[in-house]
């Protein structure tokens, strides 16, 4: 049976002009170039194919260092390459090979190309590299004036078994050296302040001077390690040490073409006293070469070669690929990882036994050129098949659902042929580890709409989803999308000046990956930094007291300021809050609390609302025992201290005390009970389990009792707390008011501080 390929992707056409980023760091497997096509922008600006020159070709070409630098005899020296790294070394080459101008002519002298006679490389006129590990893109280029116009050296200097590259010598402080700075600038700028300027002078001094080159043959490492595998450099001190400490020259037997072809490019003055990092210059592995004059040649492209095209057979475990292309002239080359170097000269066999093709499908590059013309590019195939191409869907509202169309250009027959083909679809959730199968009750096919729907109630929750559709005969294909959820309407509750801000809302979820930002009145949006977020409440989001106490909080005048919380996976991602602050008495400042305390916003909060009042030294005393007295008033107050409740009789508690109104209100309202025989003890400390059956009475006096109950059973001392106080410790626990103590423990017979008393009177208002 025979399968036609599908062509997955035109990763790019080669004789694009395109510059790249950066490639990443190449690992060793990286393939080398076992040959260089080079191409030239026509006088239409079309990349057009001027040669195709192998390994071995220029490797004959090859030599050491001239004489003359670009020209002269071959001084029997190899070429010395000395670096920078961003590790706190340096990196050293030797190479043989060519010169970029010596390319450019031997090309001009064995193409058959009419008119490249007038291809040259000077002034701003410019190479594009490609690397094998590339896919089709030039990841770097240089103007003639880059790399020739400008003194470049090597620099034994810099080679120190002990210390390696000195990183003090950066301009700008270790790790952040001025990548780019010219010599006049840094003469103008760094020079006067540099201590290490007398330093690089004496490198400099004995510095040699040196040209870049195609390195046909090479070999490079890092000077201060015998054992340093980083990246795809090794450690050569052993090396260096054998040749008497000097770096030069210490390579000479250790030259190959694994790294081949690669630019070896020296290092300038200005390199050297700016302290750049000059490592990543030395580009390796190159197999593509295009020239863009700054003045068009004289020649243009014959033509565009037509496209390879690629079938494969199938035979037990074997897969025969036979490739072909309508230009009969045209030249093919394939590979099966990375750049397309090899030539095809007979269909190519490929062993798939125990292979699971639809989830490893053999993917195959090839591309067809030929001299004189432009090309389609490098193209991916991949075997088996590939699913048709859907419109690209980045996001979708959970619960609803999900169609899934096909692309553009998809033929009815294509989409047909692939869905009737489908055999399961496999879905990873956000909450998921791995992917669980889809009942197939649950998506649905339209042929003639050439779409597949899911089910909303596969999409339950916001997040990040993966789909990967299974089809007999085809590759698997994977989708995947972000599902949000509608954003929930917030709410803001804030307190007096310099108080918390409390954002409510009705979402749970809601909270989990918010950020705030905050813009003044006619100013710029900022950031608040997560360390004054509280988020441990469900439905909110608590903006700390201590932030406006902060130098980066903008708020510092009254006015309308608006803070808008963020969050991606939600829809709208940004929800609006305006706030307005009013003129108001300045927050109290008291010397025994500051805002590092984690207590500061419970005590703002408590003497802003009149809850609590300072000491008569002016102090707060947050580790202060809570007295029964103080609680009592601290609710009453938080009921606007009503008037009218009679005396309740208690002995220790007369008329003029101050929290007589209070103890009378609380006794009345059975929100407080006395200690027995008359008393209610007014000024002793309250217990844990007073606390909270204080607190519950209270509730259950403002009808706000409900919500769960809290498991105490787990603490080690659940069995001291009072039959009386069991059910309010319960509610207390459970509304997440009182917790344990740290250690396994409820502690109902210890006592509480202002500040603990502050903290569960301000939470109270969390409460739903």
């Amino acid at each position: 049976m025979f399968k036609k390929f599908i062509f997955a992707l035109i990763v790019t056409a080669l004789a694009a002009a395109l510059v790249a980023a950066p490639a990443s760091a190449k690992t060793l497997e990286s393939a080398k170039g076992e040959n260089i096509s080079f191409y030239a922008a026509d006088s239409a600006g079309a990349a057009t194919l001027l040669k195709i020159v192998t390994l071995d070709e220029l490797k004959a070409l090859s030599h050491g260092r001239l004489s003359g630098l670009t020209d002269g005899a071959d001084t029997g020296e190899n070429y010395y390459i000395s670096s920078t790294d961003n590790y706190p070394t340096t990196q050293y080459c030797e190479a043989r090979g060519i010169t970029v101008p010596e390319l450019v002519n031997y090309v001009k002298s064995v193409t058959n190309v009419r008119g490249a006679s007038s291809v040259g490389f000077s002034g701003s006129d410019t190479i594009r590299l490609m690397a094998t590990d590339s896919y089709g893109n030039y990841n770097r280029s240089w103007t003639f004036d880059e790399l020739y116009g400008e003194e470049r050296y090597y620099f034994e200097g810099l080679f120190d078994e002990r210390s390696g590259w000195k990183t003090a010598w950066e301009v700008a402080g270790e790790d952040d050296s001025k990548f780019g700075l010219s010599l006049s600038d840094y003469n103008a700028k760094y020079r006067e302040n540099d201590p290490y300027y007398a330093e690089k002078r004496a490198v400099f001094a004995g510095g040699e001077r040196t040209v870049p080159v195609l390195a046909t043959e090479s070999f490079s490492g890092r000077t201060t390690s015998s054992t340093l595998v980083a990246s795809t450099e090794i450690g050569i001190a052993d090396d260096i040490a054998k040749n008497g400490g000097v770096a030069a020259g210490s390579l000479k037997n250790r030259l190959d073409d694994a790294w081949s072809l690669r630019l070896s490019l020296p290092m300038t003055e200005a390199d050297l006293m700016a302290a750049h990092r000059t490592a990543f210059d030395n580009f390796k592995w190159i197999y593509n070469l295009e020239l863009d004059m700054a003045r068009p040649p004289a020649f243009r492209a014959a033509g565009v070669v037509a496209e390879p095209s690629a079938n494969v057979s199938v035979s037990g475990n074997t897969l025969t690929i036979s490739i072909s292309c309508a230009d009969p002239a045209a030249l093919i080359f394939y590979s099966f990882d990375g750049a397309p170097q090899i030539p095809y000269e007979k269909p190519v066999t490929v062993n798939v036994a125990g292979r699971d093709l639809a989830s490893d499908p053999v993917t195959f590059y090839m591309t067809a050129v030929r001299e004189g013309y432009a090309d389609a590019g490098v193209i991916t195939a991949k075997y088996p098949e590939l699913a048709p191409a859907f419109k690209t869907v980045y996001s979708t509202m959970a619960g609803e659902t999900l169609p899934f169309e096909a692309a553009d250009g998809v033929s009815a027959s294509d989409w047909r042929t692939w869905a009737g083909a489908v055999t399961f679809v496999s879905v990873k959730t956000p909450s998921a580890n791995g992917y669980t199968r889809v009942d197939a009750g649950k998506y649905a096919s339209d042929i003639a709409a050439k779409s597949i729907a899911f089910d909303g109630s596969l999409l339950p929750e916001p997040g990040s989803y993966s789909f990967i559709f299974h089809a007999s005969g085809y590759a698997d294909k994977s989708v995947s999308l972000t599902v949000k959820k509608t954003a929930p309407e917030v709410a803001a509750q804030a307190g007096a000046p310099g108080n918390r801000i409390v954002f409510k809302f009705d979402d749970a979820d809601y909270q989990d990956g918010i950020s705030l930002y905050v813009t003044p009145p006619g100013g710029e949006s900022a950031v608040i930094s997560s360390n004054w977020l509280d988020r441990t409440r469900a439905g909110r989001v608590i903006l700390k007291a201590s932030y406006f106490a902060s130098a980066s909080c903008p708020v510092r005048e009254p006015g309308e300021y608006t803070f808008s919380l963020v969050n991606s996976r939600f829809e709208p991602g940004t929800v609006d809050v305006a706030l307005k602050f009013e003129e108001g008495e300045p927050a109290p400042n008291f010397g025994d609390v500051t805002s590092a305390s984690w207590y500061f916003d419970a005590v703002l909060y408590a003497v802003s609302e009149g809850l609590f009042d300072a000491k008569a030294d002016g102090a707060f005393g947050p580790n202060d025992p809570m007295t029964r007295g103080m609680l009592a008033a601290a609710l009453y107050r938080r009921e606007g201290s009503p008037e009218g409740a009679p005396g309740a009789g208690f002995a220790d508690v007369p008329e003029d005390s101050p929290v007589y109104g209070a103890v009378a209100w609380a006794f009345e309202n059975g929100v407080a009970t006395g200690m027995g025989d008359g008393l209610f003890a007014p000024d002793a400390g309250i217990t844990r389990e007073q606390l909270a059956a204080m607190l519950y009475r209270y509730a259950e006096f403002k009808g706000e009792t409900g919500g769960a109950a809290g498991d105490i059973s787990a603490f080690t001392d659940a069995g001291e707390i009072s039959a009386w106080a069991r059910d309010a410790f319960e509610w207390a626990n459970g509304a997440g008011l009182i917790a344990g103590m740290g250690d396994g423990s409820l502690a109902p017979k210890g006592g509480s501080t202002r500040a603990q008393a502050a903290t569960i009177l301000m939470n109270w208002d969390l409460l739903d």
